[in-house]
């Protein structure tokens, strides 16, 4: 049956409040804020998730809500979305570490690149090592469980009833402990290979002394810094999925949402 048109603006502040939510995780979250894809393809996807969505959370707001309403809480709304989107970007920081103490400690750090997807300057090691984690992101199914964690919030974050707590902070800090860590996992092959080989560099040097060790020891430690990250990065993918899994369910405890959820994402 058609809505009327007194039903569709009386739906509107509900509809906005369900943009603002999914829209700050849209802003933040990985895949979604990539700028590869066009604002518009965004935005028009951020109004057919909030047109699916509205049905099952419109009975959470009042029939009657003020615009200055929908302004106020809707700073709350956004921030929901923001802090999941954020939190999970962090997680996938984890490559970008890698990549610079890989490319700093081989000697290739001051050959950086320009990065289209976040519009920056990154080491070509990094670039590899983020495309390689994005890709498994998306097929582990990273983009379903994001949602997922956004849907969920309605169960125990109603519309209109989020208050701001120092729990997101702690969240965010832990994310960025998480990549830390999971980060220097990554490059620990690499760094361990190439402590070695300058280790057998410095005997061939007292055992060789006509022989230019920077010439050939610069090639060389590039040499096993590619290939030890290559290797690293067709085993570790075990690694890699327990990190992202980990840092959503350290984000759905943060919200209060049932973690054993995650294995019907998963």
């Amino acid at each position: 049956m058609p809505w009327s048109l007194f039903e569709i603006l009386s739906s509107l502040p509900t509809f906005a409040l369900v943009l603002f939510r999914l829209g700050g995780l849209m802003a933040t979250a990985p895949i979604f804020a990539s700028s590869i894809v066009p604002i518009r393809v965004r935005i028009g996807l951020a109004m057919t998730l909030s047109a699916m969505i509205f049905p099952f959370v419109k009975q959470q707001v009042p029939s009657e809500i003020s615009l200055v309403s929908v302004l106020v809480s809707g700073t709350g709304e956004v921030l929901v979305g923001l802090s999941i989107g954020l939190a999970i970007t962090i997680i996938l920081t984890c490559a970008d570490i890698t990549g610079q103490m890989v490319a700093q400690q081989a000697g290739i750090a001051l050959g950086q690149v320009f990065d289209p997807s976040r519009q920056d300057r990154t080491t070509v090691v990094g670039q590899i090592y983020g495309l390689t984690l994005l890709t498994m992101f998306l097929v582990a199914g990273g983009h379903r469980a994001t949602l997922a964690a956004l849907l969920d919030t309605y169960a125990v974050i109603p519309v209109l009833s989020y208050n701001y707590d120092e729990s997101v902070v702690l969240l965010l800090i832990e994310m960025l402990t998480a990549a830390l860590i999971l980060g220097i996992r990554l490059a620990a092959p690499v760094l361990i290979a190439l402590f070695l080989a300058s280790v057998m560099l410095g005997f061939l040097s007292r055992t060789m002394p006509q022989m230019n060790i920077l010439s050939v020891g610069f090639t060389l430690r590039v040499m096993i810094a590619l290939g030890t990250a290559g290797l690293a990065l067709a085993s570790c993918h075990e690694l890699l999925l327990d990190g992202i899994w980990a840092g959503f369910e350290d984000i759905r405890s943060s919200f209060g949402l049932d973690v054993s959820r995650m294995r019907l994402v998963n």
